[in-house]
């Protein structure tokens, strides 16, 4: 078998998702479980959209997909201001991420991004055959765009910036991105990712659609999984210049986003209250996290997303094991090179409470 498959699938690392609930409730045997490990939406999905899928479901489940998405693509294409065709929808973020990799990387290219940061950008790489360059990032948690110019070879083909950053959750500056796009060759295809932009509120934070026209080199990832809690259903796309896009739609599947998909996107984008309150709950949660983690002297990474990044002094594998025996799933870093950190997603009030306490116990700290 390892003689028919191409290499650099036998030589990629696997990505470790986080613990699903059921996994949990089948190994320790308990059945009271809050998952604060994968950033979900803890107010679930917006009503509007599940109202709008559970039609679908009952009328059209028998029918094949609208394949180009289209009357998604025009509703995102008007709530951002841009033209139908600088959208593509795919399904979910990580699918968008691995088109644009099949649309443009060859074995010779070169891939610059940072050394902790979402993983999805070396699987695509290594997928492809084609060298990752990690930059390590700031002491900030965010990237360190000098580094990555500097780090510009003539093999380069494209530089992936996650912003906010996952797992660290911070921004990097708006001036440092637009420096750099400035100053790049135009061949290069920088990839923003901006899965966590709805909870960005920084003033410092890029509104990366304003600057699209500017730079044809630009492609822009957004999600419903986070702000609207459709993750299980798989919806993202990208906005970019046409031309990009009518590359990645020869790479793309006939069929990539399923009919329920569609319609629940379609109603999320006008159920603005849910928006409004998946906004708030996260800012409270935010504040309780900074409060907390002060009083037990743990050091963390200012966020601008729906999670936290915290160094708790400790192996966190081992105390990501004993709040497992609590019913609380967090995240362990340690197979992104943080062994003592772990990743927390702001959940309702209740849950965050039930974290700290458990967080509390692992480490002895009650």
């Amino acid at each position: 078998m390892k003689e028919w498959a191409r290499k650099c699938i036998l030589n990629r690392k696997d990505y470790i998702p986080g613990k699903p609930i059921e996994e949990v409730q089948k190994e320790f045997g308990i059945t009271d479980i809050i998952k604060m490990a994968s950033n979900e939406n803890p107010l679930g999905t917006s009503p509007k959209a599940i109202k709008a899928m559970i039609e679908e479901i009952q009328k059209n489940s028998a029918r094949y997909p609208v394949g180009l998405c289209t009357q998604l693509v025009e509703k995102i294409a008007s709530s951002l201001c841009v033209k139908p065709e600088q959208v593509y929808v795919d399904n979910g973020g990580d699918a968008v991420i691995t088109m644009f990799g099949l649309a443009f990387f060859n074995p010779e290219d070169e891939i610059i991004t940072a050394d902790t940061t979402f993983p999805a950008y070396e699987n695509i790489t290594t997928k492809m055959g084609s060298k990752l360059i990690k930059i390590p990032l700031t002491s900030g948690g965010f990237y360190d765009m000098d580094s990555v110019f500097d780090a510009i070879t003539a093999k380069t083909k494209a530089v992936f910036i996650c912003n906010p950053n996952n797992p660290t959750g911070a921004i990097t500056p708006k001036e440092k991105i637009v420096s750099f796009l400035k100053k790049i060759p135009k061949t290069i295809l920088v990839f923003l990712d901006e899965a966590y932009y709805d909870f960005a509120d920084d003033p410092d934070y890029l509104n990366s659609i304003e600057i699209l026209n500017d730079f044809n080199n630009l492609i822009v990832l957004r999600t419903f999984s986070k702000v609207m809690g459709l993750a299980g259903i798989r919806c993202g796309y990208c906005v970019a210049c046409p031309e990009i896009i009518k590359i990645m739609m020869k790479a793309r599947e006939p069929f990539p986003v399923n009919r329920i998909a569609q319609i629940g996107a379609l109603a999320a984008l006008d159920d603005y209250e849910f928006v409004e309150k998946t906004l708030e709950n996260n800012a409270k949660s935010r504040l309780y996290y900074y409060k907390e983690f002060d009083k037990l002297g743990l050091n963390f990474f200012k966020s601008q997303s729906n999670f936290i990044c915290v160094d708790i002094n400790a192996n966190a594998e081992e105390v990501f094991q004993k709040m497992l025996r609590d019913g609380v799933i967090v995240r362990p870093l340690n197979f992104q090179g943080m062994p003592k950190c772990l990743r927390i997603t702001f959940g309702l009030p209740n849950e965050n409470e039930r974290t700290i306490q458990s967080l509390k116990r692992a480490l002895g700290k009650n």
